[in-house]
């Protein structure tokens, strides 16, 4: 008997919930959501078309990575109850959409007429995967990628740049920063987006804040894009 009782206590104590842990419900649409995340991510890179330049190629890539896994941590943020995975998301969040505005902003300036690479070193066209290109010919060697030419010195933006119609949503003066969700930027051929800029004077930014509506103009200072103008609307 005494065996008996033991068993049925043990029994009980293993099915019931430990005393002080809540388990948390998953949240309401969460299980379509990441559903959806998880096609996404499938999808983005078989759908992704390379240009064969290796440079665009890679920004391509990489921004479609970063994107993924953006899209994944929104997700979590969203419909995640766990402290410290909703910190890990946020940290993603916050330091990716740094990477993304980088990337974005160099393919900016790559589109530009005069844009020219500046490899630090020529690429040798050696490496693992050009080797195994090459397995079928052991006699074909790859030719050094001519030299890039020397990049002309960049002229100060022209006084007449246009205006553009936007919201500020952080302001950074410490690193000389504003992010600003705006409308397409014609003279530089940027669509319509969220984005991180320098400003090419940090006075710029005197008496702006997040939640401004403002027009301002941009273009490229010493071969970057940097926000050189701005104005609260009116």
């Amino acid at each position: 008997m005494r065996r008996l009782f033991l068993s049925a206590v043990m029994s009980l104590a293993l099915a019931s919930p430990l005393p002080g842990v809540a388990w948390a419900q998953p949240a309401k649409g969460a299980p379509a959501a990441f559903e959806r995340v998880r096609e996404v991510m499938s999808d983005r890179f078989r759908n992704l078309k390379l240009t064969g330049e290796p440079d665009r190629d890679f920004a391509e890539l990489l921004i479609a990575s970063y994107e993924q896994t953006l899209f994944l941590a929104k997700a979590q943020l969203e419909y995640g109850g766990d402290r410290q995975l909703r910190e890990t998301a946020q940290k993603i969040q916050d330091e990716q959409q740094q990477k993304i505005d980088a990337l974005k902003e160099w393919q900016v300036r790559s589109r530009q007429s005069d844009y020219r690479p500046q490899p630090n070193q020529t690429p040798s066209g050696e490496g693992p995967l050009d080797r195994r290109a090459q397995a079928g010919d052991p006699n074909q060697s790859a030719s050094p990628a001519p030299a890039a030419p020397a990049k002309p010195a960049a002229a100060q933006p022209p006084a007449n740049t246009p205006l553009v119609a936007g919201t500020v949503q952080k302001v950074d003066e410490a690193s000389g920063k504003v992010t600003l969700d705006h409308e397409r930027i014609p003279n530089i051929d940027m669509d319509a987006m969220t984005m991180a800029y320098r400003v090419a004077d940090p006075a710029i930014l005197k008496g702006v804040k997040a939640g401004d509506r403002v027009r301002f103009s941009a273009d490229r200072v010493n071969g970057q894009l940097a926000i050189t103008r701005i104005q609260k609307a009116r």
